[in-house]
């Protein structure tokens, strides 16, 4: 069933109907969070938070924008108040736990070592660009969606996607070169003179 479907049956009076939304974003919302948040400590207050204020605010949603965009604006608005009453900067973080199959153990160490490394660099970035590429690439929102929810207009997401593509693959670079350059100087260091 169609998001606007449900809501029209939770306006109606149905509102057990609303758990169908919840079951449906509950788990993206939450990766979605926790890469804002950092940690799971406020990130499942932060959803509830989310989804209460949707259900309250139900009446205002418009059909003209997706459901989810409007939900993950809450969210992101919550977070953000969140935030700032603990004043203190995002953390970025990718979910390593996320694999859709049984993959041999050295694919698993090398997955969560990239993944460690990925996350490393995304914190490097600024937090809009790390936003912007989160949310294309690991939640495939459209660009529309994601400007409602970074609250910027399609032109700038585009922009921090390109700039932050390009941002990543510099970061990526260089540490390849610190990388290349460490293991280096370790054979060097090792080799009898």
């Amino acid at each position: 069933m169609e998001d606007a479907e449900i809501i029209r049956q939770v306006l109606a009076g149905h509102h057990e109907k609303f758990a169908d939304l919840v079951e449906r974003y509950q788990a993206p919302l939450i990766h979605f969070l926790r890469r804002t948040l950092g940690g799971d400590e406020d990130v499942f207050d932060c959803a509830q938070e989310a989804f209460l204020a949707a259900y309250r605010n139900l009446s205002r949603y418009s059909e003209e924008h997706p459901f989810r965009a409007w939900l993950y604006t809450i969210a992101r608005n919550k977070a953000l108040d969140l935030m700032r009453k603990r004043r203190r900067e995002v953390p970025l973080i990718v979910d390593e736990n996320l694999v859709d199959h049984q993959p041999l153990p050295e694919e698993v160490w090398l997955e969560k070592e990239q993944a460690t490394m990925l996350a490393e660099v995304l914190k490097e970035l600024p937090e809009h660009y790390g936003q912007a590429l989160y949310l294309r690439y690991r939640q495939e929102l459209t660009y529309e969606e994601i400007a409602l929810i970074l609250e910027v207009p399609v032109s700038r997401v585009k922009t921090y996607l390109h700039r932050g593509k390009e941002k990543l693959r510099q970061h990526l670079e260089r540490r390849e070169i610190i990388h290349e350059r460490d293991r280096q100087s370790v054979v060097d260091s090792t080799v009898p003179r």
